[in-house]
């Protein structure tokens, strides 16, 4: 990909700077806060509406995935729950690998090391191992194995606003990704 000063350049063909996934309905608003303080820099950020729910990979959801400068996932303890959030999940690594898309996984009241290990989300799999096969489960495992080893944001009990200003830099830099810890 070519090299450009700010992330949304015009000259650009991607249609969004940032992909924004996280778990919907949750009881927080910490996304919709991140996805607030990104658009009053004018970051062009896609955002799934939250009242759907829906986390099913069609065509529009891969193609706004592909069509993205970087994605920011907000990894929440509940996230292996959703069948939905770990396919998408696993698609966003892939084309992290194959399309050299930059990722910032942020860690909602988690810790990266539950996503390598995994043993906090152990009854998760054991639920999706009802209605999933093996391929798909260690594919899924795969991907949060991935994330977990990404250097990204750590968010525990901080005051919201003071945290997204971390994140949300300036207009050239909307995500600095350093390592919080």
């Amino acid at each position: 990909m070519k090299k450009t000063g700010a992330v949304s350049d015009p000259c650009s063909r991607l249609k969004w700077d940032i992909f924004l996934s996280s778990q919907r309905n949750k009881r927080h608003n910490f996304t919709e806060r991140l996805y607030e303080a990104l658009i009053k820099k004018q970051v062009r950020v896609w955002n799934i509406d939250a009242k759907s729910g829906s986390h099913e990979l069609g065509p529009s959801l891969v193609e706004a995935m592909e069509d993205s400068v970087a994605f920011i996932v907000v990894l929440s303890p509940d996230y292996a729950k959703s069948h939905g959030c770990l396919e998408e999940l696993a698609k966003l690594c892939d084309l992290k690998s194959s399309l050299a898309h930059r990722m910032l996984p942020i860690f909602y009241e988690v810790e990266p090391w539950h996503f390598r290990k995994q043993s906090p989300f152990e009854k998760d799999f054991e639920e999706h191992s009802k209605r999933f096969g093996e391929e798909e489960i260690q594919r899924w495992r795969g991907a949060m194995n991935l994330v977990g080893n990404i250097s990204g944001f750590v968010y525990r009990y901080m005051n919201p606003p003071i945290y997204l200003q971390h994140l949300v830099k300036d207009r050239e830099n909307p995500i600095e990704i350093t390592n919080r810890k």
